[in-house]
Protein backbone atom coordinates (compact mmCIF):
# COMPACT_ATOMS: atom_id res chain seq x y z
CA UNK A 1 0.00 0.00 0.00
CA UNK A 2 1.45 3.36 -1.09
CA UNK A 3 1.98 6.42 1.07
CA UNK A 4 -1.22 8.35 1.60
CA UNK A 5 -3.39 5.25 1.24
CA UNK A 6 -5.64 3.46 3.70
CA UNK A 7 -8.37 0.86 3.28
CA UNK A 8 -10.46 1.65 0.15
CA UNK A 9 -13.92 3.15 0.64
CA UNK A 10 -15.51 1.41 -2.35
CA UNK A 11 -16.08 -2.26 -3.09
CA UNK A 12 -17.16 -1.84 -6.72
CA UNK A 13 -16.86 0.64 -9.54
CA UNK A 14 -20.43 0.76 -10.82
CA UNK A 15 -23.92 -0.38 -9.88
CA UNK A 16 -27.40 -0.13 -11.39
CA UNK A 17 -30.57 0.71 -9.47
CA UNK A 18 -33.88 -0.34 -11.02
CA UNK A 19 -36.83 1.88 -10.13
CA UNK A 20 -39.34 0.19 -7.82
CA UNK A 21 -41.04 3.21 -6.28
CA UNK A 22 -40.14 6.81 -5.50
CA UNK A 23 -39.86 5.94 -1.82
CA UNK A 24 -37.64 2.93 -2.35
CA UNK A 25 -35.39 4.54 -4.96
CA UNK A 26 -33.70 6.94 -2.53
CA UNK A 27 -32.79 4.09 -0.20
CA UNK A 28 -31.58 1.94 -3.10
CA UNK A 29 -29.42 4.74 -4.54
CA UNK A 30 -28.01 5.62 -1.10
CA UNK A 31 -27.09 1.98 -0.52
CA UNK A 32 -25.47 1.68 -3.95
CA UNK A 33 -23.50 4.93 -3.53
CA UNK A 34 -22.16 3.65 -0.20
CA UNK A 35 -20.27 0.91 -2.03
CA UNK A 36 -19.95 2.02 -5.70
CA UNK A 37 -18.36 5.03 -7.37
CA UNK A 38 -20.92 5.24 -10.19
CA UNK A 39 -24.64 4.46 -9.86
CA UNK A 40 -27.07 4.45 -12.78
CA UNK A 41 -30.83 4.72 -12.24
CA UNK A 42 -32.90 2.88 -14.85
CA UNK A 43 -36.58 2.25 -15.47
CA UNK A 44 -38.14 5.44 -14.11
CA UNK A 45 -41.67 5.53 -15.60
CA UNK A 46 -42.47 8.15 -18.25
CA UNK A 47 -45.47 9.39 -16.27
CA UNK A 48 -43.28 10.37 -13.29
CA UNK A 49 -42.43 14.10 -13.06
CA UNK A 50 -38.70 13.57 -13.47
CA UNK A 51 -37.62 17.01 -12.25
CA UNK A 52 -39.52 16.67 -9.00
CA UNK A 53 -38.54 13.03 -8.60
CA UNK A 54 -34.80 13.72 -8.88
CA UNK A 55 -34.98 16.86 -6.75
CA UNK A 56 -36.62 14.87 -3.97
CA UNK A 57 -34.25 11.93 -4.43
CA UNK A 58 -31.15 14.18 -4.29
CA UNK A 59 -32.50 16.01 -1.23
CA UNK A 60 -32.90 12.71 0.57
CA UNK A 61 -29.32 11.66 -0.23
CA UNK A 62 -27.78 14.58 1.67
CA UNK A 63 -27.24 18.33 1.29
CA UNK A 64 -28.47 19.06 -2.24
CA UNK A 65 -27.09 22.29 -3.78
CA UNK A 66 -29.90 23.24 -6.17
CA UNK A 67 -27.95 25.96 -8.00
CA UNK A 68 -27.57 26.84 -11.67
CA UNK A 69 -24.00 27.95 -12.44
CA UNK A 70 -23.42 30.91 -14.74
CA UNK A 71 -21.55 29.51 -17.75
CA UNK A 72 -19.06 32.40 -17.89
CA UNK A 73 -18.59 33.67 -14.32
CA UNK A 74 -19.23 30.43 -12.36
CA UNK A 75 -21.50 32.34 -9.99
CA UNK A 76 -24.23 30.38 -8.21
CA UNK A 77 -26.77 33.12 -7.60
CA UNK A 78 -29.85 31.44 -9.07
CA UNK A 79 -31.65 28.28 -7.98
CA UNK A 80 -32.32 25.61 -10.56
CA UNK A 81 -30.88 22.75 -12.54
CA UNK A 82 -27.63 23.24 -14.44
CA UNK A 83 -28.53 22.43 -18.03
CA UNK A 84 -26.15 20.63 -20.36
CA UNK A 85 -27.84 20.89 -23.71
CA UNK A 86 -27.04 21.33 -27.37
CA UNK A 87 -27.44 24.99 -28.29
CA UNK A 88 -25.42 26.15 -31.34
CA UNK A 89 -26.12 29.80 -30.46
CA UNK A 90 -24.43 29.39 -27.05
CA UNK A 91 -21.38 27.30 -28.02
CA UNK A 92 -19.07 30.34 -27.92
CA UNK A 93 -20.21 30.95 -24.36
CA UNK A 94 -19.42 27.40 -23.22
CA UNK A 95 -18.12 24.84 -25.71
CA UNK A 96 -18.71 21.73 -23.64
CA UNK A 97 -21.91 22.74 -21.88
CA UNK A 98 -23.68 23.71 -25.10
CA UNK A 99 -21.70 21.96 -27.83
CA UNK A 100 -21.94 18.49 -29.34
CA UNK A 101 -18.25 17.53 -29.52
CA UNK A 102 -16.39 15.01 -27.40
CA UNK A 103 -15.74 16.31 -23.89
CA UNK A 104 -12.32 15.45 -22.34
CA UNK A 105 -12.08 13.49 -19.11
CA UNK A 106 -12.38 15.70 -16.01
CA UNK A 107 -14.05 16.10 -12.64
CA UNK A 108 -16.68 18.72 -11.88
CA UNK A 109 -15.73 21.87 -9.99
CA UNK A 110 -11.93 21.63 -10.20
CA UNK A 111 -11.93 25.42 -9.69
CA UNK A 112 -14.70 25.86 -7.12
CA UNK A 113 -14.81 26.37 -3.36
CA UNK A 114 -18.26 24.77 -3.14
CA UNK A 115 -17.97 21.51 -1.23
CA UNK A 116 -19.78 18.53 -2.74
CA UNK A 117 -18.84 14.92 -3.30
CA UNK A 118 -21.64 13.61 -5.54
CA UNK A 119 -22.90 14.98 -8.82
CA UNK A 120 -25.56 13.55 -11.10
CA UNK A 121 -27.23 14.04 -14.46
CA UNK A 122 -30.71 13.03 -15.42
CA UNK A 123 -31.70 12.83 -19.06
CA UNK A 124 -34.44 15.06 -20.49
CA UNK A 125 -33.69 14.36 -24.15
CA UNK A 126 -31.41 11.72 -25.64
CA UNK A 127 -29.36 12.59 -28.73
CA UNK A 128 -30.39 10.89 -31.95
CA UNK A 129 -26.88 9.44 -32.31
CA UNK A 130 -24.09 9.18 -29.72
CA UNK A 131 -23.73 11.39 -26.66
CA UNK A 132 -22.98 8.79 -24.01
CA UNK A 133 -21.33 9.98 -20.80
CA UNK A 134 -18.02 8.13 -20.40
CA UNK A 135 -16.59 7.19 -17.00
CA UNK A 136 -13.10 6.00 -16.03
CA UNK A 137 -12.26 4.39 -12.70
CA UNK A 138 -9.59 6.42 -10.93
CA UNK A 139 -7.90 3.25 -9.71
CA UNK A 140 -7.39 2.12 -13.32
CA UNK A 141 -6.09 5.56 -14.32
CA UNK A 142 -3.56 5.56 -11.45
CA UNK A 143 -2.36 2.01 -12.17
CA UNK A 144 -1.99 2.67 -15.90
CA UNK A 145 -0.21 6.01 -15.47
CA UNK A 146 2.20 4.68 -12.83
CA UNK A 147 3.23 1.90 -15.21
CA UNK A 148 3.20 4.07 -18.35
CA UNK A 149 5.02 7.16 -17.03
CA UNK A 150 6.12 6.80 -13.38
CA UNK A 151 7.92 10.17 -13.33
CA UNK A 152 4.79 12.02 -14.49
CA UNK A 153 2.72 10.06 -11.97
CA UNK A 154 4.92 11.23 -9.10
CA UNK A 155 4.93 14.85 -10.30
CA UNK A 156 1.12 14.87 -10.47
CA UNK A 157 0.96 13.67 -6.86
CA UNK A 158 3.28 16.39 -5.58
CA UNK A 159 2.94 19.49 -7.83
CA UNK A 160 0.25 22.03 -7.00
CA UNK A 161 -1.76 23.52 -9.87
CA UNK A 162 -3.98 26.60 -10.03
CA UNK A 163 -7.41 25.99 -11.59
CA UNK A 164 -9.78 28.87 -12.25
CA UNK A 165 -13.03 29.92 -13.90
CA UNK A 166 -14.44 33.42 -13.69
CA UNK A 167 -13.79 34.56 -10.14
CA UNK A 168 -13.37 31.02 -8.75
CA UNK A 169 -9.90 29.65 -7.99
CA UNK A 170 -8.60 26.44 -6.43
CA UNK A 171 -5.02 25.23 -5.86
CA UNK A 172 -4.48 21.48 -5.63
CA UNK A 173 -2.38 18.62 -6.88
CA UNK A 174 -4.01 16.84 -9.81
CA UNK A 175 -3.67 13.44 -8.14
CA UNK A 176 -4.17 12.67 -4.44
CA UNK A 177 -5.45 9.89 -2.18
CA UNK A 178 -8.69 10.45 -0.26
CA UNK A 179 -9.20 7.82 2.47
CA UNK A 180 -7.11 5.43 0.40
CA UNK A 181 -9.01 6.09 -2.82
CA UNK A 182 -7.19 7.45 -5.91
CA UNK A 183 -8.75 10.85 -6.54
CA UNK A 184 -8.43 13.87 -8.83
CA UNK A 185 -8.67 17.62 -9.04
CA UNK A 186 -8.65 17.88 -12.80
CA UNK A 187 -10.09 19.74 -15.75
CA UNK A 188 -7.80 20.54 -18.67
CA UNK A 189 -9.89 23.58 -19.64
CA UNK A 190 -9.55 25.12 -16.15
CA UNK A 191 -5.77 24.98 -15.79
CA UNK A 192 -4.89 28.63 -15.27
CA UNK A 193 -2.57 30.38 -17.72
CA UNK A 194 -0.99 31.87 -14.60
CA UNK A 195 0.70 28.58 -13.73
CA UNK A 196 4.46 28.28 -14.40
CA UNK A 197 5.25 26.92 -17.89
CA UNK A 198 6.52 23.59 -16.50
CA UNK A 199 3.23 23.10 -14.64
CA UNK A 200 1.20 23.86 -17.75
CA UNK A 201 3.33 21.35 -19.67
CA UNK A 202 2.80 18.71 -16.96
CA UNK A 203 -0.97 19.27 -17.18
CA UNK A 204 -0.83 19.02 -20.98
CA UNK A 205 0.93 15.65 -20.72
CA UNK A 206 -1.71 14.35 -18.31
CA UNK A 207 -4.51 15.56 -20.62
CA UNK A 208 -2.84 13.74 -23.51
CA UNK A 209 -2.51 10.57 -21.43
CA UNK A 210 -6.20 10.70 -20.50
CA UNK A 211 -7.38 11.11 -24.08
CA UNK A 212 -4.93 8.85 -25.91
CA UNK A 213 -4.36 6.08 -23.38
CA UNK A 214 -7.60 6.01 -21.36
CA UNK A 215 -10.28 7.11 -23.85
CA UNK A 216 -8.65 5.82 -27.04
CA UNK A 217 -7.60 2.70 -25.14
CA UNK A 218 -11.24 1.87 -24.37
CA UNK A 219 -10.88 2.21 -20.59
CA UNK A 220 -13.60 4.86 -20.28
CA UNK A 221 -16.95 3.08 -20.14
CA UNK A 222 -20.00 4.60 -21.90
CA UNK A 223 -23.17 5.31 -19.93
CA UNK A 224 -26.00 6.16 -22.33
CA UNK A 225 -29.09 7.58 -20.63
CA UNK A 226 -32.64 7.44 -21.94
CA UNK A 227 -35.15 10.12 -20.89
CA UNK A 228 -35.88 9.81 -17.18
CA UNK A 229 -32.70 7.87 -16.41
CA UNK A 230 -29.79 9.25 -14.37
CA UNK A 231 -26.21 8.60 -13.38
CA UNK A 232 -24.81 9.53 -9.95
CA UNK A 233 -21.04 9.69 -9.38
CA UNK A 234 -18.62 10.23 -6.55
CA UNK A 235 -16.95 13.18 -8.20
CA UNK A 236 -13.25 12.92 -7.38
CA UNK A 237 -12.60 9.15 -7.60
CA UNK A 238 -13.92 9.07 -11.19
CA UNK A 239 -13.01 10.89 -14.38
CA UNK A 240 -15.89 11.50 -16.75
CA UNK A 241 -16.41 12.99 -20.18
CA UNK A 242 -18.76 12.71 -23.13
CA UNK A 243 -18.85 11.17 -26.58
CA UNK A 244 -19.71 13.45 -29.48
CA UNK A 245 -23.28 13.34 -30.74
CA UNK A 246 -25.77 14.40 -33.38
CA UNK A 247 -29.25 15.72 -32.67
CA UNK A 248 -30.88 17.42 -29.72
CA UNK A 249 -29.60 16.39 -26.29
CA UNK A 250 -30.34 17.73 -22.81
CA UNK A 251 -29.17 16.58 -19.40
CA UNK A 252 -29.90 18.41 -16.14
CA UNK A 253 -27.24 18.32 -13.41
CA UNK A 254 -27.13 18.67 -9.64
CA UNK A 255 -24.50 18.29 -6.91
CA UNK A 256 -24.74 17.30 -3.25
CA UNK A 257 -22.85 16.35 -0.11
CA UNK A 258 -23.63 12.71 0.50
CA UNK A 259 -25.17 11.66 3.82
CA UNK A 260 -26.26 8.01 3.50
CA UNK A 261 -28.56 8.10 6.53
CA UNK A 262 -30.53 11.02 5.08
CA UNK A 263 -32.42 8.69 2.73
CA UNK A 264 -34.59 7.56 5.63
CA UNK A 265 -35.99 11.10 6.06
CA UNK A 266 -38.94 12.28 3.98
CA UNK A 267 -38.45 15.80 2.59
CA UNK A 268 -41.56 15.93 0.43
CA UNK A 269 -42.27 19.57 1.22
CA UNK A 270 -38.92 20.92 0.02
CA UNK A 271 -39.41 20.73 -3.75
CA UNK A 272 -39.49 24.17 -5.42
CA UNK A 273 -41.36 24.83 -8.65
CA UNK A 274 -38.02 25.20 -10.49
CA UNK A 275 -37.42 21.46 -10.03
CA UNK A 276 -40.08 20.54 -12.56
CA UNK A 277 -38.70 20.44 -16.10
Amino acid sequence: MKAGQSSPRFTEFSSTVRYRSAEQCAEDVASALSRAKVVTVRGVPEEVDHGRFYHRLASRLGDFHFKNEDAETASLESDGWLDIRYDPAAVDQSLYRYGNTRMPLHIDGAYTDVEFDIFFFYCVRQARFGGATVVADGTDVYDYLEAFDPALFQRLLTTKVLFEKGGKRRISTILFYDQGTPSFNWSSTRVSAGNPPEVIEMARRFAEFCEHQIVDGGLAEPVLLAPGEAVFMHNRPVLHGRNSFFGERCLLKGVLRFAPDAAAADRDGQIPAEAAR
